[in-house]
């Protein structure tokens, strides 16, 4: 909440004038309201007033005499405790059902806490211990939930139509004694994936544009990205993402094989050549079952003319398809261009071709090509952006201190929003910093907004399937891997997220096959190693379980996260000795290097030594270890769940219940 209070939530009543009366108080506020003002101010009071604008015909209705808003909190009062209770429900179901006909990013969902008795009403405004115990009811609540004390549910029970669960007793802040607090949830979460939201009415693929010429892959490899990015920002196409894609570079199967693989009912395929300042451009639509053309261009123009191509290729591409769907409004390419200069353009497919190798020589050269388009064009957002991405992989992977790699990158993501606020990537890389920061609802806000973007982004719905699965949400985590792996069904990371998300809800023999599936793309994915033999660990494979991730530590000798992982099997299958082995190996490594502190407490957790694991955790909490997002989640911690010193970390970390 925004408002600022005093420390018991109210001011102090003057003494002259006060009347004195039996009240029921309502306390509301908006979930993640102050992560969606730093993230996007606009949009934050945009739907702040559209809130209030539902709500005070309710509060009216039902009797509530609204006393003040407090940022984004109501406060109001009402005569009795059941038409405070009633005007709650009614104010939830309203919201829930406007959240229905709204997009994601502009859902609005409130808590809502009640109390009764004796108020101080004073010049307009109310006083006492009954305010207070409200506001402190209210943040026990959850989004879309109502929390009540049992004061007010004395006066209530058996006479709503919702059942009433008790929470237990709450220690809650300026309040001297335990609250015993109760909690109706009066609908049920609508909140859809985003797969069943969007209607598919056909699958659509791009292959890679062959290159004709000499050392221009870059060209080629750019433009099929491009390609796919402009279709991806179309609903009604369901568009195959760029790294499948890519594994059918310099494919000799043909159109309806690849259509038969992908699902797909058509295809844009094409080539490219480029000789010295002329470019040459085929391309062509084919239905993927009868091998149909139903639409080809050949272009012969002067390389400054590529954006105007690109463009061309993408109109008449969707106008071809439109003749193919019913609904034809469904299919509105998006016309705005990221630049109208054509060097910067060409600067930034080659920097994007070499940030696709992902080395530290290849994504500083990069960084380079990107800075250089921007100095010809400053508002080119997309090479804002992707100078950001280059310095969190470089700090990512230590080549620069992961501060100075969020120092660098956040100014450049949001110089890149401040110019296109339409940018799916900038959001998503937006969504990732602050999920670094710990700052999960402005991260879940951003992942969102990209996804509503680029509904076919499938990086997108995977990277939000990750922080829902560290928020504990892993139903809905699972339903964003599942749209990403149809989109991307050939993606080494994909698979393996997916089998991640499902391994940490339970669905081991699901998770098995993507591990499976990642290896036969990749056989030395060392992540896929390890995480196949946690999940066999699981299904009682102990020994097969245990070669996996030792395989993995064989690909990827340095990697402490994964001599966690082998501590933890090692504890769980009664061979402590060889596990704390492990743990003397990786503490002299710490003497001598930095590792990361968050595996060394994970281990001391495994062996049982709470008071070791606390204190390597809280070394990773002053470094800000990226590593604490999974706390809630992480295997290796599940001996120490309930120690008092842990679940304050977890709520340091704002990843309580």
């Amino acid at each position: 909440m925004q408002a600022n209070r005093d420390e018991d939530g109210v001011g102090s009543p003057n003494a002259e004038a006060e009347v004195r009366r039996l009240a029921a108080i309502m306390f509301t506020d908006i979930v993640g309201y102050s992560s969606m003002s730093q993230s996007n101010e606009s949009l934050a009071l945009a739907l702040l007033d559209e809130h209030r604008k539902l709500f005070r015909p309710i509060l009216a209705s039902h009797g509530g005499e609204e006393i003040k808003t407090i940022g984004d909190a109501f406060l109001v009062e009402f005569r009795s405790a059941l038409e405070a209770v009633r005007c709650a429900i009614k104010m939830q179901q309203a919201l829930s059902q406007r959240n229905l006909e709204n997009t994601s990013v502009r859902q609005i969902q409130i808590r809502i806490g009640i109390h009764v008795g004796d108020i101080v009403r004073v010049d307009g405004d109310v006083y006492g211990d009954t305010v207070n115990l409200a506001s402190r009811i209210e943040s026990v609540s959850g989004p879309g939930e109502i929390a009540i004390s049992s004061q007010v549910y004395q006066q209530v029970v058996n006479k709503i139509t919702f059942p009433i669960e008790k929470l237990g007793e709450y220690k809650l802040k300026n309040i001297a004694t335990p609250t015993l607090v109760y909690r109706i949830q009066p609908i049920i979460d609508h909140r859809k994936p985003v797969k069943e939201t969007r209607e598919i009415q056909s699958r659509f693929a791009v292959l890679p544009l062959v290159n004709i010429g000499q050392g221009e892959e870059y060209l080629a490899d750019g433009l099929t990205e491009e390609f796919i990015s402009a279709f991806s920002h179309l609903p009604a196409l369901k568009v195959v993402a760029r790294t499948t894609m890519m594994r059918y570079k310099g494919s000799t199967k043909s159109i309806s094989e690849i259509g038969s693989e992908l699902n797909a009912s058509s295809i844009l395929e094409g080539s490219v050549r480029k000789h010295g300042d002329r470019l040459r451009i085929t391309v062509q639509l084919i239905e993927t079952t009868s091998e149909e053309c139903l639409w080809s261009e050949n272009y012969d123009k002067g390389i400054e003319d590529i954006l105007e191509v690109q463009h061309d290729v993408a109109e008449k591409t969707v106008e071809a398809l439109k003749s193919r769907m019913g609904d034809k409004k469904a299919l509105k390419l998006d016309t705005k261009r990221s630049t109208e200069n054509a060097e910067a353009f060409l600067l930034f497919l080659k920097g994007r071709y070499h940030l696709a190798i992902h080395t530290q020589v290849e994504v500083k050269l990069a960084l380079d090509l990107f800075e250089q388009a921007i100095r010809i064009d400053p508002y080119f957002a997309a090479s804002h952006a992707m100078c950001a991405q280059c310095y969190m992989f470089l700090g990512f992977f230590g080549f620069i201190p992961p501060q100075e790699a969020f120092e660098k990158a956040l100014p450049s993501i949001k110089l890149a929003i401040e110019i296109d606020n339409d940018l799916d990537i900038a959001h998503m890389l937006m969504g990732r910093l602050l999920q670094d920061k710990w700052n999960w609802l402005g991260a879940e806000a951003e992942f969102r907004r990209a996804i509503e973007i680029s509904p076919n982004s499938a990086e997108a719905h995977y990277r939000y399937a990750l922080l829902l699965n560290d928020m504990k949400r892993g139903t809905e985590a699972l339903a964003q891997v599942k749209i990403a792996e149809e989109l991307d069904p050939l993606s080494v990371a994909v698979n393996q997220i997916a089998g991640t998300v499902m391994y940490f809800v339970g669905e081991y023999q699901e998770s098995i096959v993507r591990f499976q599936r990642a290896l036969e793309i990749e056989p030395r994915a060392a992540l896929a190693h390890i995480n196949l033999g946690l999940a066999q660990f699981e299904e009682g494979k102990v020994e097969e379980g245990i070669a996996g991730v030792r395989k993995a530590l064989e690909l990827d000798p340095k990697n402490i996260m994964f001599r966690a992982d082998l501590c933890y099997i090692l504890c769980r299958s009664g061979r402590e000795s060889e596990a704390r082995d492990v743990l003397v190996q990786s503490e002299a490594q710490a003497n001598t290097q930095h590792i990361s502190p968050v595996a060394i407490a994970g281990m001391y957790a495994c062996l049982g030594e709470k008071d070791r694991a606390i204190e390597w955790l809280d070394k990773g909490f002053v470094e800000h270890s990226p590593y604490l997002g999974s706390l809630r989640v992480e295997r290796w911690f599940d001996n120490i769940r309930g120690d008092t010193k842990f679940e304050a970390l977890l709520r340091k970390l704002g990843l309580n219940d």
